[in-house]
């Protein structure tokens, strides 16, 4: 029987992107340069800039989306981070339903995987780019822009989200006879509905226990995160320690 766990949940910045789920569950900088091959995209249409906003006096904005592609290249899941406009999301996500994907190589073999896209907009065009939001940062308060929806910190919610069903992963004998021991660590995020989305590894001493860890989170779930009592989307860390009786929670890095 599954033991109940209470998870000790932490902030985690804002600029780290998260890379692959499922079968190989790392996140991309996890893997060696030299086996690897990122996924890459088939830009089939890009996003218009909404002439409503133009008539407002607004010509530029951001939006950061992560996506998870699968390991035959299709789209099977997006999360809107953050946006300067709503409209200018809503286009976003709009166009990348419509793109082409080859999925991330890890020596050779295709494996399921996580991408943030940062949407560029002006209103003369659209430049996408993959996981560059050290930069972005850096240059959001030059161009005079501010994000109208974005993640909170734990240190900015009304208190820490109480969990609602939480299990502690699986710890299949087999592993546990063959010495298969270490630490594990997944962040995800926790929306307005207190569910879980995109976890992903971003460090495992084994890649058997990163798939149990991420396989327990996806099925956990929160009251809604708040803040000055309105729901919102955060982003947190979790630590498993998967030791010769069991598991167990610490708290992130």
């Amino acid at each position: 029987m599954k033991k109940p766990v209470l998870p000790i949940l932490v902030a985690v910045s804002l600029a780290m992107p998260l890379m692959a789920e499922g079968a190989s569950v790392f996140r991309d900088t996890g893997y060696p340069t030299e086996d690897k091959q990122s996924l890459r995209m088939e830009v089939t249409e890009l996003p218009t800039f909404p002439g409503a906003l133009i008539a407002q006096g607004i010509t530029e904005g951001v939006v950061r989306v992560l996506i998870s592609v699968d390991e035959k290249g299709v789209l099977t899941d997006w999360l809107v981070l953050a946006y300067t406009n709503k409209a200018l999301a809503d286009e976003a996500v709009a166009a990348i339903e419509k793109w082409k994907f080859e999925p991330m190589l890890v020596r050779g073999q295709p494996v399921p995987c996580q991408s943030e896209l940062v949407f560029n907009f002006q209103a003369k065009g659209v430049v996408v780019s993959l996981n560059v939001t050290d930069v972005l940062a850096a240059t959001l308060k030059l161009r005079g822009l501010y994000y109208e929806y974005e993640p909170c910190r734990f240190s900015e919610l009304d208190r820490i989200p109480k969990p609602v069903l939480t299990e502690a992963p699986a710890y299949p004998v087999e592993l546990e006879r063959k010495g298969v021991r270490g630490s594990v660590t997944v962040e995800f995020y926790i929306d307005e509905q207190g569910v879980v989305r995109m976890p992903a590894v971003t460090k495992a001493d084994h890649i058997e226990l990163g798939a149990l860890a991420v396989d327990a989170v996806r099925n956990w779930r929160f009251e809604p995160p708040t803040r000055n009592g309105r729901p919102v989307l955060t982003r947190v860390r979790q630590r498993f320690d998967f030791k010769g009786k069991g598991t167990s929670l610490a708290r992130g890095n």
